[in-house]
């Protein structure tokens, strides 16, 4: 592995492209009063259910946006040095959209929260159930990152807020965790290459 891909992992450019399209969306919202919000997932509502895969780029406000990309910025930078990432990023976004669409509260739920929660999980779960040295490292810098960041991962886990989709936090951390269970014996296969 190179010293670039050591310091910047290639997968984490999907991040970063995923993260310009969400401040663009939102400059084309707040610029040109454009109805993004009609973008996300209304729970049982048929009309409403492509919000799975659009609900992560829509953002309430600025504040909304930053907070999550500073969230994502850095879970998405430790996840995107797992093995499988950009799979483990695909599962994330679709079942966490989903349970949200399923099993969530009325309302219309926006934001990155839950693949941010869904990294978090993915963390939490290749240090366990792989215990091997990336995910270990990973899910300790996570939580050192988030700690200087100011972010409190339990308390984003846990925040039943009027304003926060507290569903899409626990359904992405639950989605985060399975991905990791399911592809345990290949993150096992690939650290002991």
């Amino acid at each position: 592995m190179s010293k670039r891909a050591l310091v910047l992992p290639p997968n984490f450019m999907w991040v970063v492209y995923a993260m310009i399209l969400m401040i663009l969306i939102h400059l084309l919202g707040s610029v040109f009063g454009l109805p993004v919000g009609r973008f996300g997932v209304i729970p049982l509502s048929i009309n409403h259910l492509s919000g799975v895969f659009t609900a992560p780029f829509i953002h309430g406000s600025w504040g909304h946006l930053a907070s999550n990309l500073l969230g994502l910025s850095i879970s998405g930078y430790l996840a995107a040095r797992l093995p499988n990432f950009k799979r483990a990023t695909l599962f994330i976004v679709i079942s966490t959209g989903s349970l949200v669409w399923l099993f969530a509260g009325s309302g219309n739920h926006i934001g990155a929260s839950g693949v941010v929660m869904g990294y978090f999980g993915l963390l939490l779960g290749a240090a366990v159930f792989n215990r091997n040295v990336l995910g270990i490292v990973s899910f300790i810098a996570l939580l050192i990152l988030t700690y200087y960041a100011n972010i409190s991962f339990l308390a984003t886990l846990f925040d039943f807020s009027a304003q926060t989709s507290s569903s899409s936090h626990i359904f992405g951390f639950i989605s985060g965790l399975s991905v990791a269970y399911f592809t345990k014996t290949k993150y096992m296969n690939t650290s002991g290459e």
